[in-house]
């Protein structure tokens, strides 16, 4: 007689396939999900994702196995630089956790990113927003594009201390936005 499989190890590996294969998952709050996801409540509660964290100390070899290393990314400076300026509008308190952080409007972002980006109008407009809609894409950044406005996507979830300092680093030496952060 074959023995079944523990009904709780089936979830989780059902979760973690779900999660390598769509990224962070969107679900109802009373979603039951597997060990070692990360759940992430919506500010409202109107949601919570489910987010892969893998251990510290996983090399690239498991990230890889576990299809959680970092894809490559088309225009990696201007999606870097958009990446830092969301941060820069929507990590209101660096001394907490960045999740789930405040949401920006898109014209404090590109405040930000006009620092760091010197081109004419139409090409700066078409980076920015081909850069946001990656990171849209990735689960970095929550982009509404008709309300204009962007938050932080659950994998800021998944930075480290060390990420975090780095980060602090990073907003302390960025230019203050110019805009509302609650702009359109």
């Amino acid at each position: 007689m074959s023995a079944r499989p523990d009904r709780s190890v089936t979830t989780t590996a059902l979760w973690w396939a779900r999660v390598r294969a769509e990224g962070p998952l969107r679900v109802p709050p009373a979603t039951e999900a597997g060990a070692g996801l990360t759940r992430l409540l919506e500010p409202d509660g109107s949601a919570v994702w489910l987010l892969a964290v893998p251990p510290e100390a996983a090399g690239g070899g498991a990230l890889a196995e576990l299809g959680l290393s970092g894809p490559l990314v088309e225009q990696p400076n201007d999606t870097a630089r958009l990446l830092a300026a969301v941060v820069r509008c929507c990590w209101t308190d660096p001394h907490a956790s960045p999740w789930p952080g405040s949401p920006a409007g898109w014209g404090c972002v590109l405040a930000v990113f006009r620092a760091y980006a010197d081109r004419d109008e139409a090409a700066f407009t078409r980076a920015a927003t081909a850069a946001v809609r990656r990171l849209h894409g990735s689960g970095w950044v929550l982009w509404d594009e008709r309300a204009r406005r962007v938050r932080f996507g659950p994998r800021v979830a998944a930075w480290s201390p060390a990420d975090l300092t780095v980060l602090r680093e990073m907003c302390r030496q960025m230019p203050e936005p110019t805009a509302d952060r609650g702009d359109a």
